[in-house]
């Protein structure tokens, strides 16, 4: 999991945290999965802002980190060894480092993933790259197979580094998914790119939304569960 870039900083309410400065408008706390928070503000928030918010927030905050903590002693470690796993689709299939490989990173069914030992120093990244990619060609396919079902048209679609969120709708209809959800199950997949979808329908979470989404997938809420359940393993 990539580290934040930003100032590492220590507060007397909150402890360490990372400070990322930005061209935005609002301050923005997040706990991250393994458990590192960051803050995120315009670029001339001043420090002593900052620390009144984090005491503003402390509760949320400490919960959050809280909850992240015990999940970080489950989260898998990767060092790019061969004899690890990884996921794809809703399972953990092998890997290997070979020598002389044509591309950074392949994947086939049979023998699963290999990283060619010229590649090794950049792993974690050559990984999310063709999880990224993947995830792009997959969803693609998903929501071009699912739109006419919600009954939508085909809307613009994105691919996202989100950790917390597995995807969203804008209001101007873009579709958004979290590369990360390749890593799960197909019919978990499927779910995420029906509830997105039938976000163009109803940009809300009332009964009226979750019809459409059950007239398309009547078992939702399994697939739904097992994503609350198990998403927070979904990562390299």
């Amino acid at each position: 999991m990539k580290k934040p870039e930003g100032e590492q900083r220590t507060s007397p309410v909150a402890g360490a945290y990372v400070l990322v400065r930005s061209r935005r408008r609002t301050v923005g706390l997040e706990v991250r999965l393994d458990a590192t928070l960051v803050v995120r503000a315009p670029t001339r928030t001043p420090v002593w802002y900052v620390e009144s918010l984090l005491r503003e927030k402390a509760g949320w905050i400490e919960d959050k980190l809280a909850k992240a903590r015990s999940h970080v002693s489950l989260l898998p470690r990767h060092d790019f060894l061969t004899g690890e796993r990884f996921p794809y689709l809703g399972r953990d299939w092998p890997f290997m480092v070979v020598a002389f490989q044509k591309t950074p990173l392949t994947f086939d069914e049979k023998t699963g993933f290999s990283l060619d030992m010229a590649a090794f120093d950049r792993g974690e990244v050559v990984f999310e790259e063709w999880y990224r990619a993947r995830a792009r060609e997959l969803l693609a396919e998903r929501v071009q197979h699912y739109a006419p079902l919600v009954g939508v048209s085909l809307p613009r679609l994105r691919i996202t580094g989100a950790e917390r969120r597995w995807g969203s709708c804008s209001t101007t209809g873009t579709v958004s998914f979290a590369w990360r959800l390749i890593m799960a199950p197909m019919d978990v997949v499927d779910y995420v790119v029906v509830h997105e979808l039938a976000h163009r329908r109803e940009m809300n979470h009332s009964a009226r939304f979750w019809a459409v989404v059950a007239s398309v997938l009547p078992d939702y809420d399994v697939r739904r569960r097992w994503l609350k359940d198990h998403g927070v393993m979904l990562t390299i």
